[in-house]
C-alpha cells in the first residue's frame, strides 16, 4: 500500500480547532501517522521509506464528508412504485454499486444507510469492506419497520405488501420484534423504525403511528444485541416516543412544540434533519414538475423545522448531517455537502459547528467516531484535499472540481475516468401512457400543443358570428 505525504497545507481537522496552516500530514498504510509542521513530518516520512507527495499549499486538508443519511438502494426514484414495487432484487443492488461510486466521487467516505430495498445495504456494505466494489464506508441498516400508517406502506391496504418493498410491514409488538431479530441476523448494523408519515403521504396532519411500549420494545432488543436504532420521525409525537424509547439517533424531527423539544433537551438525543430534500424541493420543484401542493408542504416542513431545530442546536443538541439521497430531489453524488450548508442558513448553526455535523458528529451514526469524522493520529486516512477554505464558503464541497483528493482508508479515489451515463429501461420508472402530467384536453391543445386543428387556429375575426334573429 503507498503511503502518502500531503505537504504545507491548510489543516482544518473538524475537532472544532482553528486551521492550522503550513501544516504537513503523513499517511501510512490506511492510517494518518503523523502531522505536524513541513519539516517535522517531511523527517518522519523518510524515515518510513518510500511515499508518494501530494502538494497542499494554498489548499485545505479536512476529513471525508460522513453523510448520515443515504439509500443507495433506491435509484434516485420518482415515485413510490419506483421504490416499492420496480427492479428486481438481482439489478437494483447492481445499479446500487454504481450510485456509490458517485457518492464517493462527491468526496463522502462514509455513509450510514438507514432503509433499503430487500437487504442490499448489508451486501453493499460487505462488498466494499471486501474490497470487491469501490464506494464509501457504510453502516447498513435493512427495511424500514412500519406499521400500515407510516411512511413505509404507502400502498393501499388491499394490496399485498411486496417483498421488494423498502418497508416491511410489522402492526403487532410480535411481528415488529421478530423482524428486529430477522434483521439483525441478517448482519444489519442498526434498525430503522418508521415511526410516522410524510408530506408526501401526508394530508398535512403528521402522528406517530408506534407507541412508546412498541419503540421500546424495539429499541431494548436492539441495544441487547449491540446494535443501534433510529427512527423516521417528522412529527413530534413520533419524536417523543422514541426519545422516550431510547432509541440512540432521530431522523427529521420537523415538527416539535417547546413541550416536545423540552424532551429531546432531557435525553439529549441527537438529530439528523436531512434539510437538503426539503429545501431542493421548495427551490427548484416546479423547475422538475412538482405539484404546487407539494412545494407548500415542504416549504411549512422547513419552516417548522428551522423553528424547532434552530433551538435544539443553540441548546447544545448533537446536529448530524444526512442527505438523504436516493430521492429524485436529491441524487446521488450531487448535493451531500449541501446538508452543511443549510445547517448554517437555516438553523443558524456556525460554519465550524456545520463541518463538524458533516465529518465527526455524523460519524456516530456509524459508531465510529473513533476511527473517522477528524484528522488526528491514529485516525483513518479518510481525507479531502479542498482547492478553497470551506470555513470561508462551507459550499465550495459541493463544486466537485474543489475536491483535487479524494482519500479514503488511505487510497486516492480516482475522480479522472467518466462514470458511464446508464440507460434507464421502462420497466425501471412507472408505466404511464406519457410523462406529462396532463390530461389531453382541447385547452392543453389550445395552450400548448405544436400542432392544432385547422378549427382552432382561425382567429376570431375568420369566426362567423351567429345570426341573431330579430322579432317583428
Amino acid at each position: 500500500m503507498t503511503n502518502y505525504l500531503i505537504d504545507d497545507g491548510t489543516l482544518l481537522d473538524c475537532t472544532g480547532n482553528s486551521p492550522s496552516p503550513r501544516t504537513s500530514l503523513f499517511v501510512e498504510g490506511n492510517r494518518i501517522a503523523k502531522i505536524g509542521s513541513k519539516d517535522e513530518v517531511k523527517t518522519f516520512a523518510e524515515r518510513k521509506g518510500r511515499y508518494k507527495t501530494i502538494a497542499g499549499a494554498g489548499m485545505t486538508v479536512m476529513p471525508g464528508i460522513v453523510d448520515c443519511h443515504a439509500h443507495p438502494s433506491y435509484g434516485d426514484v420518482l415515485s413510490f412504485e419506483e421504490l416499492d414495487i420496480y427492479t428486481g432484487c438481482e439489478y437494483r443492488t447492481l445499479r446500487a454499486a454504481h450510485s456509490l461510486k458517485k457518492i464517493l466521487r462527491a468526496g463522502v467516505t462514509s455513509i450510514c444507510a438507514p432503509g433499503c430495498n430487500w437487504n442490499i445495504n448489508v451486501a453493499l456494505r460487505d462488498a466494499v469492506n471486501a474490497g470487491m466494489i469501490e464506494g464509501p464506508r457504510i453502516a447498513a441498516s435493512g427495511r424500514y419497520i412500519t406499521t400500515y400508517n407510516a411512511i413505509a406502506s404507502a400502498l393501499p391496504s388491499f394490496i399485498e405488501h411486496p417483498a421488494s418493498s423498502f418497508g416491511v410491514l410489522c402492526n403487532t409488538r410480535d411481528e415488529m420484534i421478530t423482524e428486529t431479530r430477522k434483521q439483525l441476523k441478517d448482519g444489519s448494523d442498526l434498525i430503522k423504525v418508521a415511526g410516522d408519515g410524510d408530506s408526501l403521504t401526508s394530508d398535512g396532519h403528521l402522528t406517530g403511528t408506534i407507541d412508546e411500549d412498541d419503540l421500546r420494545a424495539i429499541a431494548d432488543l436492539t441495544h441487547m444485541m449491540g446494535k443501534r436504532c433510529t427512527i423516521h420521525a417528522r412529527s413530534g409525537m413520533a419524536t417523543v416516543a422514541a426519545v422516550k424509547a431510547g432509541f440512540d439517533w432521530i431522523i427529521h424531527a420537523s415538527y416539535m412544540t417547546d413541550d416536545d423539544l423540552a424532551v429531546l433537551l432531557e435525553h439529549r438525543t441527537p438529530v439528523n434533519p436531512t434539510l437538503v430534500l426539503l429545501v431542493n424541493t421548495v427551490e427548484w420543484g416546479a423547475d422538475v414538475g412538482a405539484s404546487q401542493g407539494l412545494i407548500d408542504a415542504m416549504k411549512r416542513e422547513v419552516e417548522a423545522a428551522s423553528r424547532g431545530l434552530s433551538k435544539a442546536y443553540k441548546e447544545g443538541i448533537m446536529i448530524m448531517a444526512g442527505s438523504d439521497s436516493g430521492n429524485g430531489m436529491c441524487p446521488y453524488g450531487e448535493w451531500h455537502a449541501r446538508e452543511m450548508e443549510l445547517l448554517t442558513s437555516y438553523l443558524g448553526m456556525s460554519t465550524m459547528d456545520a463541518l463538524k455535523a458533516g465529518t465527526i458528529n455524523a460519524a456516530f451514526a456509524l459508531d465510529m467516531q473513533d476511527e473517522i469524522g477528524t484528522l488526528e493520529e491514529g485516525k483513518r486516512a479518510d481525507i479531502l484535499v479542498v482547492d478553497g477554505d470551506p470555513l470561508a464558503d462551507i459550499a465550495v464541497l459541493q463544486d466537485k472540481k474543489r475536491l483535487k483528493v479524494i482519500m479514503k482508508d488511505g487510497v486516492i479515489v480516482d475522480t479522472k475516468t467518466p462514470l458511464p451515463e446508464l440507460k434507464i429501461y421502462p420497466w425501471e420508472k412507472p408505466q404511464l401512457y406519457w410523462k406529462e402530467p396532463q390530461l389531453l384536453t382541447q385547452d392543453f391543445v389550445r395552450k400548448r400543443a405544436r400542432n392544432k386543428p385547422a378549427w382552432m387556429r382561425k382567429t376570431r375575426n375568420q369566426e362567423k358570428k351567429p345570426t341573431v334573429i330579430r322579432a317583428a
